[in-house]
C-alpha cells in the first residue's frame, strides 16, 4: 500500500511540473504573439508619402486585348523613367497583372505588353473581365508624380 501512495505522489508531482512548464510556454507564446502583432501593426501605421498627380495634359492609352501597346503622350520634360503596374480580373476568377518600365522618346513613351503568359513560343492569353487598373509612376528632375487610371479594352 505504501508503494501505491508513493507512486501517486510522484505521478502528481510530475503532472504538476508538466502543467507548470506548459502554462509557461503558452503564456510566453501569447505575449510574443502580441508583441509581434504590435510590430506588424506599426509597419502599416507608418505614414506613406502621397505623390502629386502628374499633369492632366499627359494622356495614357492602351490598345489591344491580348498583345497590346501602352502609349503615353505629353510626357513631362525632365522625365527619366516611367514605371507601371496594371492589374485586372479574369473570367476564370483570378487577379492578374503586368508591370515594368517604359522607353521614353522625346515627349512620348511606349511599351508592348502581353495580357497573359508566354513560354517556349506559346502564349496563354488572359480573358480580361472588367476594367484594367493602371498605376504609373513618373520619375524625373521634378521628383515623382503618379497617375492612377482605369482602362476599358
Amino acid at each position: 500500500m505504501f508503494k501505491d501512495k508513493k507512486n501517486i505522489v510522484i505521478l502528481s508531482i510530475l503532472l504538476l511540473i508538466v502543467l507548470a512548464v506548459s502554462s509557461y510556454f503558452i503564456f510566453f507564446n501569447k505575449s510574443t504573439d502580441k508583441n509581434q502583432k504590435k510590430k506588424e501593426a506599426s509597419v502599416f501605421e507608418e505614414v506613406q508619402e502621397e505623390l502629386i498627380e502628374v499633369d492632366k495634359s499627359v494622356e495614357i492609352t492602351i490598345k489591344g486585348k491580348t498583345e497590346a501597346e501602352i502609349k503615353i503622350t505629353a510626357v513631362p520634360k525632365g522625365t527619366s523613367d516611367i514605371s507601371y503596374q496594371l492589374s485586372y480580373n479574369t473570367k476564370s476568377g483570378s487577379v492578374e497583372g503586368v508591370f515594368g518600365s517604359m522607353d521614353i522618346t522625346d515627349d512620348e513613351a511606349t511599351k508592348e505588353i502581353t495580357f497573359g503568359t508566354c513560354s517556349s513560343g506559346a502564349c496563354r492569353y488572359h480573358e480580361i473581365d472588367g476594367p484594367i487598373s493602371g498605376n504609373f509612376i513618373f520619375t524625373g528632375s521634378y521628383g515623382e508624380r503618379v497617375r492612377n487610371q482605369e482602362f476599358e479594352l
